[in-house]
């Protein structure tokens, strides 16, 4: 009678987890596609987050936790710990000494005053809004540790109907309607959807694309109420067409590390031996009426015309970035002061095209921001990726559930490769989405993978 009882108030709290896990990931999106710029929508996303952390906090932890997970928090509390030590005061007689402290001392030196404890970060105030920032996808993460197979399902599917959203807001976007956007960024010549920047909402698609193969199949192989595959390859469709309207070079260059892995997961494993000329020509054609009916709208034409013309304007920043990390490391300016710090060392010749905000590389502005210690960071994040991929897309552990990981493998490929170029996790909504397919890669709770035993 006990174990009954405590199973139902089991499942009762896996339903509320459900809930809330849901309304996180569904609000990061809504609201959590702006940037520095907009601070609001930032903040209710963090105090939501906080809040659902207290939550867990408060009905304890109930989450399987293997070697794998028990390395992806260590790694998560290391990255929480970071800016929380860059905020440390140091005596004078340390802080003067790190690198790049030179002007600091000197300003302090100048103004008569007595020698003063610092901390490592530059600008104390930006950090601690970065230890701030944290919050939501390290929340999502635990939330995504707690959640079974069916719930994940659910959590992926708001992600899907999120981006479903800012595809048909994106229409409207296109329409010419500065109503539609949601971030007033002073410039509304490309569709953006939820997010202030183009790219990311390129982003989102291509994440949208993946988790719906990968959901459908899933759903399809543990019996549970799922879109037909004819349905999803429809509102596949859908995604991939709403990719060129963001005139987003990455998006459409990425677009093929979505689609092929996306029509792999959907297509039934009987008609593989099925496939010959015909069906080919059939696919061909397809794809050709696709590219066809995009040039004729002149959507396809103008994000070409991007490739074309001048070097992008990131390369010729680039190497102003590449000498400010080399003036601050091993320590780093502290997380957040990129742009003070940028244009310090910013050069005459980049002074005229435009206000960066971002190294649009985020090795790079990791290496300046954190040093050493976040270089490090990095490289233990890409180890533990690689191996919870393997352990779960190896052979001997495919199961029911392989298709969800199939899509968190190559949705994490696209945001570290844009990443490179760009800051796509420098927006709330992109990193919660992040660590849902992170979390994915751990063992569900309630029916562990075989991965894990």
């Amino acid at each position: 009678m006990r174990e009954q009882v405590r199973d139902l108030k089991l499942q009762d709290l896996r339903r509320n987890d459900a809930v809330v896990g849901a309304m996180l990931i569904g609000l990061a999106l809504l609201l959590g596609g702006g940037s520095l710029r907009f601070p609001l929508t930032r903040l209710i996303v963090e105090c939501a987050a906080a809040g659902v952390l207290v939550w867990y906090a408060v009905r304890g932890w109930r989450a399987p936790v293997d070697r794998w997970s028990a390395a992806a928090l260590l790694l998560l509390l290391l990255i929480a710990l970071l800016p929380l030590a860059q905020m440390i005061p140091l005596p004078p007689s340390i802080w003067t000494t790190l690198p790049g402290r030179e002007d600091a001392a000197n300003i302090i030196s100048a103004a008569g005053l007595a020698p003063q404890w610092m901390p490592i970060s530059l600008q104390p105030d930006a950090t601690r809004l970065a230890a701030a920032y944290l919050i939501p996808p390290i929340t999502m993460f635990i939330v995504t540790l707690h959640a079974t197979r069916e719930q994940r399902l659910v959590y992926g599917w708001a992600i899907v109907a999120m981006a479903l959203v800012g595809a048909l807001l994106g229409l409207l976007q296109a329409g010419g309607s500065e109503s539609f956007y949601i971030y007033d960024t002073g410039r509304f010549t490309a569709v953006t959807g939820l997010f202030a920047n183009k790219n990311h909402h390129a982003d989102l698609l291509l994440l949208a694309i993946l988790l719906t193969a990968g959901l459908t199949t899933t759903g399809q192989h543990l019996g549970l109420r799922s879109p037909s595959r004819l349905v999803a390859a429809g509102a596949i469709v859908i995604f991939a067409l709403a990719i060129p309207a963001a005139n987003s070079r990455m998006g459409l260059l990425l677009l093929p590390v979505a689609i092929f892995p996306a029509a792999g997961l959907l297509l039934p494993r009987q008609y593989y031996q099925k496939i010959n000329l015909r069906s080919a020509a059939i696919a061909i054609v397809g794809i050709a009426a696709l590219i066809f009916a995009g040039a004729r709208s002149g959507v396809v034409a103008r994000l070409l015309d991007r490739f074309e013309g001048d070097p992008d304007a990131r390369l010729k920043f680039w190497p102003d970035v590449i000498g400010a990390i080399s003036h601050y490391e091993p320590v780093g300016s502290g997380l957040g002061s990129f742009i003070k710090i940028f244009q310090r060392h910013e050069s005459m010749g980049t002074l005229h095209f435009t206000y960066v905000f971002h190294a649009h590389n985020d090795v790079m502005e990791i290496a300046l921001e954190a040093g050493w210690a976040g270089i490090a960071l990095i490289i233990l994040g890409l180890a533990l990726w690689l191996t919870g991929s393997w352990r779960v897309l190896r052979p001997s552990a495919w199961s029911a559930f392989t298709p969800v990981h199939v899509a968190s493998f190559f949705g994490i490929t696209i945001l570290a490769a844009h990443s490179l170029v760009d800051y796509p996790l420098r927006t709330l909504g992109l990193a919660c989405v992040l660590s849902f397919l992170a979390g994915c890669l751990a063992p569900a709770a309630g029916a562990p993978d075989r991965a894990s035993r």
